[in-house]
């Protein structure tokens, strides 16, 4: 049996981590950013969809005669929902936050209750270590700006920094 291994161009090693390195400082700073962008995106593509029922609802009504409302309402209902995404991209944005903060502090007061019941068992310190730290960061997350996209990028900046610095040892 033969073992190939395959090198991968460093180039575009240091290329990926670079635009990594981007990518994270752009989640770390400007997450609330990345949200509304993906919100319009969402939105757009939801437009996008109602006009072209829009327009097979009219070509169908104007080739074959036929008058069925179903494609007229998608894309209506389409057209309606990508706009009010867009606009309201911000509240959104706020709300998946909040819902994403208390069910952590549900989760942790949860977790905290279960714990409880374990209190004479060797699982007692890490059920209540987990529970608070669950309940906490659901605080933070209340609190915080969006502190997923946040980790992520802090995780994706580190990566890269490691990787850049790698590549940069090999080819001295």
């Amino acid at each position: 049996m033969e073992v190939t291994v395959l090198k991968n161009k460093s180039s575009k090693s240091l290329a990926s981590s670079i635009l990594l390195l981007i990518l994270g400082i752009f989640l770390t700073f400007n997450s609330d950013g990345l949200l509304g962008i993906i919100f319009d995106i969402i939105g757009a593509i939801a437009i996008i969809y109602g006009i072209y029922q829009l327009i097979h609802y009219f070509s169908q009504k104007k080739e074959f005669n036929i008058d069925d409302g179903t494609s007229l309402l998608s894309g209506i209902s389409a057209i309606t929902m990508g706009l009010l995404i867009i606009l309201l991209a911000n509240f959104l944005t706020n709300a998946i936050k909040i819902v994403t903060g208390i069910w952590l502090v549900y989760l942790g007061i949860s977790k905290l209750g279960t714990a409880l019941t374990l209190k004479r068992t060797r699982a007692f310190k890490t059920s209540l270590l987990s529970a608070i730290i669950l309940f906490l960061l659901g605080i933070y997350t209340l609190i915080a700006e969006n502190v997923v996209f946040v980790t992520i990028g802090i995780i994706l900046i580190i990566y890269s920094v490691f990787d850049i610095i790698s590549y940069l040892k090999k080819n001295k």
